[in-house]
């Protein structure tokens, strides 16, 4: 009996245990049953509406450096903006719907069923509720940082519509101090992030702005996803492809809601390369500084050339802008006032204009006039008075009729340079003829693109020799020889001043030493050697020494209204020794109707004269007289050149040693 009574006891255990799993395997079943039947169709039609978008991740564009490789001209900097996640939102978009916005239309449509609103009605009504939510965030965040947010109903509607599964900006470019208060007051609230967007600045505002050029937003909706650059103009337009590096792409699920479900990196972003130019920062500078100095919205350039190997060590336009402008974007007013017809503030005039040479011309002259043996240094040339004005001299062989700034006397070469007598250099020049003055401007490319970096160049007008007496009459001859019915950049004719200082060698003008991939290795992907030769100009070295000495007495010689003494013997650099400058004034006159100036003033120079290192030329339009607005200019960027060897710059750069 006692055996029989464990067996009923354990038989009841079992039939316990035996109940529950049943119970357990009912419940199981029960729920396959609803997953699989029931919900089976409404998982289905969710799964279908899942889609995967692939937004681009803008890269960080490249970074510029000057000569140096320390200063950086264009930098990427941070900016800090407040982002809202609205997945992270959606209970209380689905509050706010339920509890105000579908009471509220309810009570102004008797009748209608809070749960029976047709798609046509929830929809808006569901938006309006997000943007509630949302706007309610914003004016949060604004009355803690004290800045408007950047959020209105239009906007929000085209972010709802089209891109809910990425980040809202709300508030954009916040300063330290608002990044601190986000920090402590704001910072955990759900929903709300901060976000670090990479932004192009131009570091020094307008230096070097012809040059570098500038950028534009790029991007379908530059207002929500984030933002590329493309380069505009200058280096920053011609190595466009190198700085913009390479875009990431993300991969994000989005479900039926459009909110994101995952999302992955389906390629990293790459940074754009590091380009490093040759200029000078201390030295750009300068050169802006001194071409200001020639008076308010003064249109000119200004040029500063290494003439051992052509490395532009500064290069000036005026008047200029300021690029960081069009990072953001440029009012139509605004755009306007840049594009003026007279200022034309974008346009790069020492590359990208080209002017008639004046009597910096004659040092071509000399040289076409020593070669053909038609000018002997020392014979004697009288220049007759104007009878219009006898103070002044007056070219009027041949039936030519032109006017001599010089007054009337008799000349050697020597003076006739420093002097700059027309009358003296159309004698001669319609003597060496049309065909040997364009043959040997044609030597040292003037009236030729120089291959420059940002390819915004012009090419002037200079003919060919065969073009004598073809597109150009030969009866051109005594104007060619002053520089008159030609034309040329600053940038040709500062190398071929570079030419003269070093011997006749014309090199390629560098403006970018090297491109560097970003970040701690800096590993050069590209290099552009220094001193590329483009030709060389076979120069009598007695030719050489006559005009070399003669462009000295420009700067030395005084008594001389048109020469460039004064600048020079007033100025900061009369008081070094050892650094002499070779030069020539010139102001060209310029008749055409279609033009809105009536003079081009220049002074072409290089120094020091018993070791050239530098060549500096300088272009005004409408300026007074090579000598009196050109020259002075010139003196205070060989100040700058000289205050920057005392310091030791050139020491450390190998080009200049």
């Amino acid at each position: 009996m006692f055996i029989f009574d464990i067996f009923k006891r354990e038989a009841r255990r079992l039939r316990t245990v035996s109940g529950v799993i049943a119970a357990g395997m009912l419940a199981l079943l029960a729920g396959l049953w609803f997953v699989q039947i029931v919900s089976g169709k409404q998982m289905q039609g969710r799964l279908e509406k899942q889609s995967f978008r692939k937004p681009r991740i803008a890269a960080e564009r490249g970074n510029i450096f000057d000569g140096t490789g320390t200063n950086a001209l264009v930098r990427n900097i941070p900016q800090y903006n407040v982002v809202l996640y609205l997945e992270e939102l959606r209970s209380q978009f689905t509050n706010e719907y339920w509890s105000h916005v579908v009471k509220e239309y309810v009570r102004e449509h008797p009748g209608t069923s809070a749960g029976r609103l047709p798609s046509r009605v929830s929809n808006p009504l569901r938006m309006e509720a997000d943007y509630r939510v949302v706007s309610n965030i914003a004016s949060q965040v604004s009355a803690e940082l004290q800045q408007p947010p950047m959020l209105d109903r239009e906007r929000f509607e085209h972010f709802y519509t089209n891109y809910k599964f990425m980040p809202l900006p709300i508030m954009t470019n916040l300063t330290s101090n608002q990044v601190a208060v986000f920090s402590e007051k704001l910072s955990g609230q759900t929903g709300l992030d901060l976000e670090r967007q990479p932004v192009i600045s131009y570091a020094h505002k307008t230096t070097a702005a012809h040059l570098l050029g500038f950028v534009v937003r790029t991007g379908g909706d530059r207002r929500y996803m984030a933002p590329g650059y493309a380069g505009k103009t200058g280096i920053e337009g011609a190595f466009d492809s190198w700085l913009t590096g390479e875009p990431g792409t993300n991969q994000v699920m989005v479900n039926n809601e459009g909110f994101r479900q995952h999302e992955e990196t389906l390629a990293p972003k790459q940074a754009g390369k590091d380009i490093y130019l040759t200029i000078l920062l201390s030295l750009q500078q300068a050169a802006e500084k001194a071409l200001a100095s020639a008076g308010p919205n003064t249109r000119g350039a200004a040029l500063v050339m290494n003439v051992r190997n052509g490395d532009v060590l500064a290069m000036a336009s005026s008047p200029t802008f300021d690029p960081n402008e069009f990072v953001a974007g440029v009012s139509a007013e605004r755009l306007a006032q840049l594009n003026d017809p007279k200022l034309r503030q974008q346009l790069n005039r020492a590359t990208y204009d080209a002017y008639p040479p004046g009597s910096t011309f004659k040092i071509i002259t000399t040289l076409a006039c020593l070669e053909s043996g038609v000018m002997d240094v020392n014979e004697i040339y009288h220049n007759i008075p104007n009878e219009r004005d006898s103070a002044h001299g007056h070219f009027a062989e041949g039936g030519y009729d032109i006017d001599d700034t010089a007054p009337p006397g008799d000349y050697d070469f020597e003076q006739a340079f420093y002097h700059s007598s027309n009358s003296y250099f159309c004698h001669y020049g319609l003597k060496a003829g049309l065909r040997k003055l364009l043959e040997v401007a044609r030597r040292f490319h003037l009236g030729e693109k120089s291959g420059f970096a940002t390819q915004e160049e012009v090419a002037g007008v200079v003919p060919g020799p065969e073009q004598a007496g073809k597109t150009m009459k030969l009866n051109s001859a005594p104007y060619v020889a002053i520089g008159q019915e030609i034309t040329v950049t600053p940038l040709q004719m500062t190398v071929m001043i570079a030419a003269i200082a070093n011997g006749g060698t014309i090199f390629y003008p560098r403006v970018v030493k090297e491109i560097r991939s970003s970040g701690s290795d800096g590993l050069v992907e590209t290099n552009f050697p220094e001193g590329h030769i483009r030709d060389k100009v076979a120069l009598n070295p007695q030719h050489l020494a006559i005009l070399r000495h003669a462009m000295l007495e420009d700067t030395e010689h005084p008594g001389v209204p048109s020469n460039a003494y004064k600048a020079f013997h007033s100025g900061s650099l009369a008081m070094l020794p050892g650094f002499q400058v070779a030069g020539k004034t010139g102001t060209a006159q310029v008749r055409s109707p279609a033009l809105d100036y009536r003079t081009v003033t220049w002074f072409d120079s290089y120094g020091p004269y018993d070791n050239p290192r530098y060549a500096v030329v300088v272009m005004v339009v409408n300026g007074g007289s090579g000598g009196g607005t050109c020259a002075p200019v010139a003196e205070l960027i060989y100040k700058a050149i000289v205050e920057m060897e005392k310091a030791g710059l050139p020491a450390r750069l190998a080009s200049l040693n």
